[in-house]
């Protein structure tokens, strides 16, 4: 007999303000110390050393080494994803996330603009190039979480380089991913995932160290432009 998954444990982990903001900590930055954790969670760390024994526990976190020092990451994409999902429900409040640096708020307005939700583009840039693709006729509405490529879509596709041969893989081509910063869907699925590595390998966008925000390059801001018709410069100017 196949067991229902226990979503109440899961939950509960989750359910911890000092967890939920190590985690919200660690969709930030890709990995940090215990120390770094008690700070941003405003815990003591006797206190963190308990909370991260619990998330290693269930499987959300994973601790490794890194030259000498040991480190804390978010254990696969679904926990990222499982993150950004109740980010995208969860109603604005004042947390007890403390990793408010001198970068903190700057960091939060880059995580806003561009950066990378698992394997796509997220953030304002995902949301506009979303609404770009869309209607320019590349895709379809097919239901509330599923989108349909059109003929132009493939033709555009193949156009980029990708393979006929992504197209015929069973998991989702192209699919709607709720923004938890902005509200609105920006692309998921094979297609983002091929994009945003398109955008990485052409130059348009960068990573920034430490962060999942991403940096539009000055060529990554013509050709958006060029190619999409999105001003972003305009638009990240202005946020």
């Amino acid at each position: 007999m196949i067991a229902d998954p226990d979503i109440a444990a899961a939950a509960a982990l989750f359910g911890d303000a000092a967890r939920a903001a190590m985690l919200l900590a660690l969709l930030d930055r890709p990995a940090l110390s215990a120390g770094e954790l008690a700070f941003a969670a405003n815990i003591s760390p006797q206190t963190a050393s308990f909370h991260l024994t619990k998330l290693t526990s269930g499987s959300l976190v994973i601790c490794s080494r890194q030259g000498r020092n040991q480190v804390y990451q978010l254990a696969n994409p679904a926990v990222a994803s499982a993150i950004e999902s109740l980010a995208a429900v969860s109603p604005a409040s004042v947390t007890r996330h403390r990793l408010h640096d001198p970068f903190r708020s700057e960091r939060m307005t880059q995580l806003r603009a561009a950066r990378t939700c698992y394997d796509h583009l997220a953030g304002i840039a995902g949301v506009l190039l979303h609404d770009s693709l869309l209607k320019r006729g590349y895709f379809a509405v097919a239901g509330p979480k599923e989108y349909v490529l059109s003929a132009e879509g493939r033709s555009w596709f193949l156009s980029l380089g990708g393979s006929s041969e992504l197209l015929q893989r069973r998991s989702p081509f192209v699919r709607p991913c709720l923004d938890w910063s902005e509200q609105k869907p920006h692309l998921a699925g094979r297609m983002a995932a091929f994009l945003l590595d398109h955008f990485f390998r052409n130059g348009w966008i960068a990573r920034i160290r430490d962060t999942r925000a991403v940096r539009i390059t000055d060529k990554g801001l013509r050709e958006f432009e060029r190619q999409y018709g999105l001003n972003l410069k305009s638009v990240l100017l202005h946020q």
